[in-house]
């Protein structure tokens, strides 16, 4: 009986420790990179593992911003694709290697400054993602993400049914509702 209680503390316990693997992106969640022109700019985002156990990672593109005149291709950690496909399914890891999403712009004569967003979360558990962004720029240009934002505010946050937003500027501005699935609720 005293085995069958252990064997199923250790199933709840193991059961609970995969539900709570962790991964963060090394760095903080934006990489911003100037990119020489006409050359391949490689851009890298990687992920942290501090659990050390095996880690599976998906990832969805949310929205791109790019100057017409760039190509861009997207490599994951397990394939590279011809442009930025939609979604991908990275190798798994385990351990200290660090899964990774690299960009390769190719921004030709064109200055310019391009913001990409990805979510990324764990296979298997959508509620633990990380939205992660590249801010991009060629020289003389301003980063994406260096753009002033407006100053808005927004309540009661969590919001279950409805949000109010308020805007002190005399401009309009354009927000997006973006829901737990990356899909636009409102704009």
């Amino acid at each position: 009986m005293l085995l069958r209680h252990f064997a199923l503390l250790c199933c709840f316990l193991g059961i609970y420790r995969l539900s709570a693997q962790t991964f963060q992106p090394v760095g903080g969640p934006v990489h911003q990179q100037e990119l020489a022109l006409e050359q391949a700019n490689e851009c890298y985002l990687f992920f942290d593992n501090p659990g050390g156990d095996s880690l599976t990672l998906r990832w969805r593109k949310v929205e791109v911003s790019m100057p017409d005149d760039w190509d861009a291709a997207l490599c994951d950690y397990g394939l590279c694709y011809s442009g930025i496909p939609g979604n991908g399914i990275m190798n798994p890891v385990t351990g200290a290697t660090q899964p990774y999403l690299k960009l390769i712009v190719l921004p030709g004569t064109t200055e310019g400054a391009a913001w990409v967003w990805f979510r990324v979360w764990e296979d298997g558990n959508e509620t633990n993602f990380v939205d992660v962004y590249f801010s991009l720029h060629t020289q003389g240009a301003l980063s994406a993400g260096a753009v002033a934002a407006p100053e808005f505010s927004f309540y009661p946050n969590p919001a279950t049914s409805a949000l109010r937003l308020d805007n002190p500027a005399a401009s309009a501005i354009v927000v997006r509702l973006i829901g737990p699935r990356g899909e636009t609720l409102q704009e």
